[in-house]
Order: structure tokens, then sequence, then C-alpha cells
């Protein structure tokens, strides 16, 4: 019988690198580094990634060398405000585009008939969101490649609108437009009359037209080397690019005010319409009025729980591998702040998203659990911290 030789197989320890690591096994990466007091990035548990703001640095003024009215080219949309914001390694550019509509419900002509004007009158006493307007935000977070826009992206809009409309922070009168009147005068000159100039009040208050208009203001927000949620960001970026918004004047020809038309409806007797040509002043502009005590900035929070098999400490101390863990060992949890990297945004279920103001109000509070228990402790250190941190971006804001 033939002699049967014994083989030894060596096994040899594989390792990763450290974000090969955190794809293959984010639980245990995040908790090998939690457990030696900092985050994946090397961040203190509370602490947030540095932010840089800059504000009109895409906004087009249109401007001309001499005092004669001119009219704008319509070769493209003309940016009102903007913002670049720097968090970490991630680029959040926001660009603020408007438009003027027709506001139906302020319209003369449709409410001449009282039953509507009544109508109007109970809707606004019982609906107080009606004082108040929003931006439509489009986010595009790009990837490298073209697509259609995903359930993140379209989730963030939404969530933009509907926080920036019910934190009272832009109203309606703001987005009221106030066309003046272009005059020529017997030398052939041409004068632009605002409303609100003293001097002339009297011609502007004869030639006012009838109808009423309003700005829509639009959002396009771009996130670049997206690393974690971005709703924060994106919020944080519109803030600073609605403060730098400049609203242009408007105003109209002198001989279109009473301009009228005959329209015939199915056959029926002569429509007297009035049409209005509605123009921009490229000279002249206005800041956007916002409530200054409603402009809030948002924070995000997650809580986990510390896992003690994956205490490095422990290990080392402990000489026999195979000796069982003690099984009465009390989870510790903790709070970390500005959610960062895919370990931590994979791995923690638990979140807290606060947007508060400079002045300690809150315009919005959000708790989400399924993870680790959010206790009373974690909530009153979340709300310390938000304060801190929008007092810190509105500064940052200010200086700029």
């Amino acid at each position: 019988m033939a002699d049967i030789k014994e083989s030894t197989v060596e096994v040899h320890p594989v390792s990763f690198p450290t974000d090969i690591l955190a794809r293959i096994s984010p639980d245990l990466s995040l908790q090998r580094h939690l457990s030696l007091g900092f985050r994946p990035s090397s961040r203190g548990f509370e602490e947030f990634r540095d932010v840089i703001i800059n504000t009109g640095d895409l906004t087009h003024n249109t401007q001309s060398d001499d005092s004669a009215v001119k009219t704008p080219s319509n070769d493209g949309k003309q940016v009102l405000g903007s913002c670049v914001l720097k968090q970490g390694d991630v680029f959040v550019i926001t660009q603020i585009t408007g438009g003027i509509i027709e506001d139906i419900t302020l319209s003369t002509n449709d409410m001449e008939m009282e039953e509507d004007t009544e109508l109007l009158e109970i809707t606004e006493e019982h609906s107080d969101i009606t004082k108040y307007s929003s931006v439509y935000p489009v986010v595009e977070i790009n990837r490298g490649r073209m697509g259609a826009c995903t359930d993140e992206e379209m989730t963030t809009s939404q969530r933009l609108y509907d926080s920036l409309l019910h934190s009272h922070i832009l109203t309606q009168n703001a987005l009221r437009v106030e066309p003046g009147v272009r005059i020529t005068n017997e030398d052939d000159s041409v004068n632009i009359i605002y409303p609100d100039s003293e001097k002339n009040k009297e011609i502007t208050s004869l030639l006012k037209p009838k109808k009423k208009w309003s700005y829509v203001l639009y959002a396009k927000i771009e996130v670049f080397g997206r690393t974690g949620p971005v709703y924060d960001m994106c919020w944080n970026s519109l803030m600073a690019a609605l403060q730098s918004v400049k609203l242009p004047r408007t105003f109209i020809d002198e001989r279109a005010t009473d301009l009228k038309m005959t329209v015939r409806a199915r056959g029926r007797n002569a429509v007297v319409m009035e049409t209005y040509n509605l123009l921009c002043d490229p000279n002249e502009s206005t800041n956007l009025q916002l409530r200054e005590n409603c402009i809030s900035y948002a924070s995000s929070y997650g809580a986990i729980n510390l896992d003690p098999e994956a205490d490095i400490a422990n290990l080392e101390e402990t000489d026999d591998v195979d000796a069982p863990m003690d099984e009465e060992l009390e989870t510790k949890t903790v709070l970390l702040a500005d959610i960062d990297g895919e370990a931590e945004e994979t791995c923690i279920k638990s979140t807290i998203s606060i947007t508060a103001c400079p002045n300690g109000r809150f315009k919005q509070f959000s708790v989400v659990g399924g993870g680790a228990k959010i206790t009373k402790e974690l909530l009153m250190r979340s709300i310390t911290l938000s304060k801190q941190r929008s007092s810190d971006i509105s500064l940052k804001v200010q200086k700029v």
C-alpha cells in the first residue's frame, strides 16, 4: 500500500483597501472605524464638512453703455441669481431663472361679478398658504451618464418645493410685477416712469393697467461628485441663491395702455380685450424681498448602535479568539452629523433632518426610525448642533 503523504494548505489573510472594504462589507467597515473613535472620512462623530459658498458668480446682467433704453435679446434665459456651494468633495451649482405670467386671480376683468369676488374673499380667509409662493426646482445629480431622472432627483425636487412653500420665506407680494410706462418726449427722448417714483405718481396712476402680473422663479440645481444624501446641500444652495436674486423691472409702452383688440368668438358679438406688450428694463432691477426671519438652513444626522464585537481594542485584549463574547454587553448609540460616504448612507437607518433659522426657530423637523433607537438626549443634541450649523452657514452667506 502506497504511503499517503500528508499535504498542508497554507491560508494567507486577504486585505482590502478601505474603499473596497466599504463596498464589500459596509457595516463591518463602519463599525471598525467607529470603534476607534472616528468615521471612515476621518471626521469626528459630530463634525460637519466645511462649506464654501459663492453667490452671484453665474448671474448675467445686461448693462447698456449709454442711457438709452434697449430691449434685451431673447436668445436664452437670463440667470437672475446663482450659487456655487462646495461641501467636502461635493459641488452644488444653483441657477435661478424666471418668467412673467398673468395673475388671473388678481385680474380686475375676471372679478367683475360680485359672486366671484365673494368666493375669492372666502377662499383667502381660510387659506393662509395662498399668501406665499415657492420656486420650481429641478435637481440633477450628475453621474457621468445620460438617462431619465432618478427617484432621488424627483423626490428631492418635490421636497424642496414643498419645504420652501411651507417655510413662508417667499410671499406673493414679493413676486408681484409693478410695471412702469415708457414715455416718448417731444424731443424724441425716451423715459421710463415707475409707480414707486414720488414725482410721477399721478401719471402712472392714470396709465396703470387693469391686469396684474407676477414673477415665477425656476431653479436648476446640479450636483457633482455625490457622496451621500444631497437634500441638505441643495436646500442651503437654494437659500443662498435666492438671497442673490435681482428681479428686472418691467414697463409697457404708453401707446399700449389704451390698446384694445376686437375679437369675435363663435359668431357672437364682438368682445373687447386689452393686450399689453410687457418688456424688461436691462438697466433697472430690484432685489428679491425675502422674509429674513424665516431664512433657514438644513442639516442631517444619523443614529447608529456600536457593535461590541467590532471593537478592535476588545479583540486585542482577548487571547482566545474562539471564546464567546459576553451576550450582556450593552450597545451604545452614537450620533453622527452630516452623513457622508457609502458606508454611512447604507448602514444608518435612523436619521434626523432639521431645518433651523439662525435665530433659533425651526422650519422643518423630521425623524425616521428603523435602526438605532433615537433617544431624547440624541434629539436635544441634534437640535443644538443644527442651531450652530445654521448660524455658521448664515455668516458665510453674508460675507459673500
